[in-house]
């Protein structure tokens, strides 16, 4: 009876690690529908006014899926920490081109907000290249933005060495 209830136990944690956070699940959604997305904007030159409609909601369903992501909390696995750093840091690319006006220091501000998460995102995927390749799997743009954000980390460490 004993082998069976520690069998049990087993598969019970064997489940536990192959079941995927929630992080993790819309991660995978969010790649999907920037795969989707791109495929219905390429499709929306054409004259068939489908197209351009599906482009349309598939558009606003991955911004919907990018404002999730950046409200998620992390269930404190390094996975997810990866994921939602290099996702704010992909985010972050887009606040660059945010019109501030001439407030300089406004600027300034984004920035540094944006090589803030670039170097954060970096040395975590640095420090944790197995969950690289598992990201790139789901979403492949994030994972090619977390291998950018490695080589920036890596070469800010480098000249900080060499000063």
């Amino acid at each position: 009876m004993a082998d069976a209830t520690q069998a049990r136990s087993d598969d019970a944690s064997r489940n536990e690690e192959l079941r995927q956070s929630d992080i993790v699940t819309l991660c995978g959604l969010i790649g999907s529908a920037d795969r989707y997305c791109t495929a219905a904007e390429h499709e929306q030159s054409r004259s068939f006014y489908g197209f351009k409609s599906i482009y349309q909601k598939s558009y606003d369903a991955l911004c919907e899926g990018h404002l999730k992501m950046l409200q998620a909390i992390p269930d404190g696995s390094d996975r997810d920490i990866l994921i939602l750093a290099a996702h704010a840091s992909l985010m972050g690319d887009q606040i660059q081109s945010l019109d501030v006006g001439n407030d300089t220091y406004a600027a300034r501000l984004l920035e540094g907000l944006n090589a803030a998460l670039i170097s954060i995102a970096g040395s975590i995927g640095n420090r944790f290249p197995e969950h690289v390749e598992e990201v790139a799997t789901l979403w492949p743009e994030l994972g090619q933005s977390i291998r950018n954000d490695m080589a920036v980390a890596r070469q800010m460490i480098s000249e900080m060495e060499g000063r």
